[in-house]
């Protein structure tokens, strides 16, 4: 499921390796996230939102995936 990188295309995520890797990444962070019950989304939104925002800032932020994001 594409979950929207900033400047990136919905075709460039499905079709890439990186792109594909960001996707597992971010699906994988967010599981996580949503079965922490300490885990709490800002008001008025639902946690799993919350957890794919939280994990999509936290792994395209990271310099190993800058570089791959170009």
């Amino acid at each position: 499921m594409p979950y929207g990188i900033k400047g990136k295309t919905k075709n460039w995520e499905e079709s890439t390796k990186a792109g594909r890797e960001a996707d597992s990444r971010i699906e994988s962070c967010a599981a996580g996230l949503m079965a922490d019950k300490s885990f709490k989304p800002r008001a008025g939104e639902d946690k799993k939102t919350a957890a794919i925002r939280v994990c999509k800032s936290s792994i395209t932020r990271s310099k190993e995936f800058k570089n791959k994001l170009g």
